[in-house]
């Protein structure tokens, strides 16, 4: 014989490495989209049903190839995450302001907060940017000398 039992021919020796790229993979879209839709249960139910249906594609490639009415929330936000937009929705962006997201829907707020990038009501969507400067610039005009940074809700041991 003169074969050893123990020598072998790795079956992974044909794989290519992959290299990490700027762009997101399908699953990343998929998840950076489940991440915006919290508080928001009709559409993460729609789109949990993309996923299911999606085998092994984007459900964010799957559900913007689908005819979907100009007014829907989750095609704009689809639409965001795949063309690489850093937005935040209403829930996300009350989160970075530290107040409630009813707050963020009234005529007062409205006034004073960035336009949003898309929508009405409590389906907006904001640059996450804009929301930054404007905690920001809010914590500066209000003289905080607290030390916090005014962005995001009060941590452990703060407040």
């Amino acid at each position: 014989m003169g074969e050893s039992l123990w020598e072998f021919e790795s079956p992974l020796r044909h794989h290519t490495i992959r290299f990490v790229s700027e762009t997101p993979s399908p699953e990343n879209l998929d998840l950076i989209v489940l991440r915006h839709l919290r508080g928001f249960p009709d559409e993460l139910h729609r789109f949990s049903n993309a996923v299911k249906q999606a085998h092994g594609r984007s459900a964010v490639d799957l559900f913007l190839s689908r005819p979907a009415p100009p007014d829907s929330f989750l095609a704009a936000l689809c639409r965001a995450v795949r063309d690489g937009q850093d937005v935040v929705t209403a829930v996300e962006a009350a989160d970075l302001l530290g107040r409630p997201a009813a707050e963020l829907l009234t005529p007062e707020a409205e006034a004073t907060l960035p336009a949003p990038v898309w929508g009405t009501g409590r389906h907006r969507l904001w640059r996450r940017t804009d929301i930054v400067r404007y905690a920001e610039t809010r914590q500066a005009s209000a003289g905080d000398t607290s030390g916090r940074s005014g962005v995001g809700p009060p941590t452990a041991g703060e407040g």
